[in-house]
């Protein structure tokens, strides 16, 4: 049961991240055909890392928190891209 919280805790943090840092939530959509997820990508992202972190809720939250920028500096590292 603790898993559950851990990956809400961490999506409740992506969540949180993507309200102050980009003060909008971007909702899914569709772009030619293919879907864009918006925050909920984000929240999948950082439940993944509350979950993979298994501390404490709090620190699965700021996991979700600081998930997606970790993912973003780690592609950018190694496929030479800018993620946006």
């Amino acid at each position: 049961m603790e898993i559950i919280y851990f990956f809400l805790a961490g999506a409740v943090g992506s969540l949180v991240k993507d309200i102050l840092v980009d003060n909008t939530l971007e909702l899914p959509k569709r772009i030619n055909g293919k879907i864009a997820l918006g925050f909920v990508g984000g929240m999948l992202v950082g439940g993944f890392t509350g979950w993979a972190v298994d501390q404490s809720i709090l620190m699965a939250a700021l996991a979700g928190f600081s998930g997606t920028a970790v993912l973003e500096n780690l592609l950018n590292k190694r496929f030479q891209l800018k993620v946006e």
